[in-house]
């Protein structure tokens, strides 16, 4: 960290930019910043004035570049959606079918964007999310309503959609983090809160996944703790000390307990629940390192 003494001429105050960095990222006497304001207050400068460059891509492939079956299509689709581009287009050598590659649980958030031709995909505009911490908590909200009526006799279909409503809520978090991670657009949340509300989110996917699967014999046994432990999340996410993290985690700890590990879900579950403890450690301890700052 360096500190620098703010100037003044007249009513005007200045600053000098660390001459590094003005050659790191090519600044020079014409350029053009951007300046935010950041949750905390603070003053973001940016190199990258973004909102007049988004840009537009095309991605090619031949059967020179080898077969591409329809799960690398769907994972290139999705990628091409998460990063912050004013569109983007993929062509093909041989035609295909939207039937054929359209994986509707990963494009749910983007799919009324994405149009399929006999030889191309493209998506002319992607939606940009800004409270990204506002949609984890609901993303949380969803997981809990979603185990409250598995046991119902309308749950296929609710839990269906609230599984989609998931996947939404997750991918719109990625796109979020990776626009602001690349300074593509100007975020009220640090990269540091980013970073972890996606690792979190990331989590929280493949929570509600395992929890469709589990086995009947095992449900109860692990809906209930989960249900819990999310309520306890819900919790923490509100503090984000070092101590209502060290809650969460012996929450957790007490709730998977007696899981039966031999079902693969059930133990996947009891793992995610404990990645999400160590995670929101690390976001706590990150949070007490900017404290005694």
């Amino acid at each position: 960290m360096e500190i620098r003494k703010v100037q003044r001429s007249g009513s005007t105050f200045y600053l000098y930019l660390p001459a590094a960095w003005c050659k790191a990222n090519r600044i020079d006497h014409d350029s053009q910043l951007t300046l935010d304001m950041s949750s905390e207050g603070n003053l973001v400068l940016s190199s990258n004035p973004e909102v007049a460059s988004e840009k537009e891509i095309t991605l090619t492939f031949s059967e020179s570049n080898g077969k591409l079956d329809s799960r690398l299509l769907n994972m290139f689709i999705v990628a091409s959606y998460l990063n912050p581009v004013k569109s983007f287009k993929i062509k093909l050598s041989k035609p295909i079918s939207s039937l054929d590659i359209l994986d509707q649980k990963r494009l749910m958030s983007g799919i009324e964007l994405v149009e399929f031709g006999d030889d191309s995909i493209s998506c002319e505009s992607t939606v940009s999310v800004e409270d990204p911490d506002v949609i984890l908590r609901t993303m949380i909200r969803k997981i809990i309503n979603m185990i409250r009526v598995m046991g119902t006799p309308e749950s296929r279909e609710l839990v269906q959609r609230y599984e989609e409503e998931i996947d939404r809520s997750n991918t719109l978090i990625q796109k979020s983090a990776i626009s602001s991670l690349m300074f593509k657009r100007p975020s009220k949340l640090r990269h540091i809160e980013l970073f972890y509300i996606a690792m979190i989110s990331k989590s929280l996917e493949g929570l509600a996944d395992h929890l469709i699967l589990t086995t009947l014999r095992q449900g109860k046994g692990i809906s209930e703790p989960v249900h819990l432990s999310l309520q306890s999340l819900l919790k923490c996410l509100e503090a984000l000390d070092y101590h209502s993290a060290a809650s969460f985690a012996s929450d957790v700890l007490a709730a998977t307990a007696n899981f039966d590990e031999k079902d693969i879900h059930a133990h996947r579950i009891k793992s995610i629940l404990q990645q999400l403890s160590e995670t929101l450690i690390d976001w706590s301890v990150t949070n007490e390192v900017e404290v005694r700052k």
